[in-house]
């Protein structure tokens, strides 16, 4: 019997980076409502499962970027050094002649555009959990109905999952925010731990299964985030263990182009010149400014017929 279909929609591969940024973080919460949706996913063959690609793409230099030159005209020059010695320099320049920022006047309320596509169903999962040895995770989320708070035990990376932020299952979109956190236990910092009497226990459980240990196990609305992700991984597993592959091919190059290419140390300069109403104006200034203004208001009129 062969498992319900899963299609996946990936228009960008993200970069790790982004799925670790709340490294060491434990417990977040999760998240599983639904509303009605415009189609924004193709419908593929149920032996698809990921229509669009999962490639990676070529790690590319980034272009060098020209430094536009200091005002010449510069009337101020502040330079600020903050506790750890690092320098800015503030420019003000003459006063700004520009006009403002154009409003646009408010119009009557447009009536909204009644869509033809028929509605979709659209549910959102957040998960964040500990990862072990890329093996083995502890994971938690919420009861998308009461809220309340469960955790399982899983044999595998939910880390894995973390760069897919969308798919289809059973014609249901699913958008997904995954955060995770790797523990290495044979680390130098976990041997010195364990030294010092703090272990890193890792729990036991089968490779690619799950064991509730907080909630209700046979409640299904609530074990619905953690069955939707289960069910991905199963089909998906060859495929996200690949793309975990690739990354960090495309991530080493990245690093070590940085490497090779430090960037100088530099002093930022911020340069800026003074409008309407600012403090820094003169009264010759705001005359100036009038002064231009009124100029413009006469080449508009003379421009219409």
């Amino acid at each position: 019997m062969h498992p319900p279909a899963i299609y996946l929609h990936r228009s960008e591969i993200v970069q790790p980076s982004r799925v670790h940024l709340l490294l060491g973080v434990l417990a977040f919460t999760a998240i599983l409502h639904a509303e009605d949706l415009a189609p924004t996913h193709p419908v593929a063959d149920a032996d698809t499962y990921i229509p669009g690609s999962l490639e990676v793409a070529p790690f590319v230099p980034p272009a060098s970027v020209e430094l536009t030159r200091p005002l010449t005209d510069a009337v101020v020059t502040t330079v600020l050094v903050d506790k750890n010695q690092k320098t800015t320099i503030l420019q003000r320049g003459q006063a700004s002649m520009a006009p403002d920022l154009f409003v646009h006047p408010p119009t009557p309320e447009t009536p909204p555009i009644q869509s033809t596509f028929p509605k979709r169903q659209i549910v959102t999962i957040q998960m964040g959990g500990t990862v072990y040895d890329h093996r083995v995770s502890v994971v938690h989320w919420q009861h998308p109905v009461t809220k309340e708070p469960y955790e399982a035990v899983i044999g595998f990376d939910l880390g894995l999952i973390a760069p897919i932020n969308s798919f289809i299952r059973g014609g249901v979109t699913h958008h997904t925010m995954l955060f995770t956190s790797n523990t290495d236990t044979d680390s130098p910092s976990a041997q010195r731990a364990a030294a010092h009497g703090h272990r890193i226990e890792v729990p036991e459980i089968e490779p690619d299964a799950y064991r509730i240990t907080v909630g209700d196990p046979d409640d299904s609305a609530g074990l619905s985030p953690l069955l939707a992700l289960h069910e991905l991984y199963l089909t998906e597993k060859p495929r996200l263990e690949k793309l975990r592959t690739d990354l960090a091919v495309r991530n080493a190059e990245a690093k070590a182009w940085a490497d090779a290419h430090p960037t100088p140390p530099e002093t930022p300069v911020f340069w800026f010149k003074p409008h309407r109403n600012s403090r820094y104006l003169t009264e010759q200034d705001k005359a100036n400014q009038r002064k231009a203004a009124e100029q413009r208001a006469q080449q508009k009129g003379a421009e219409q017929p």
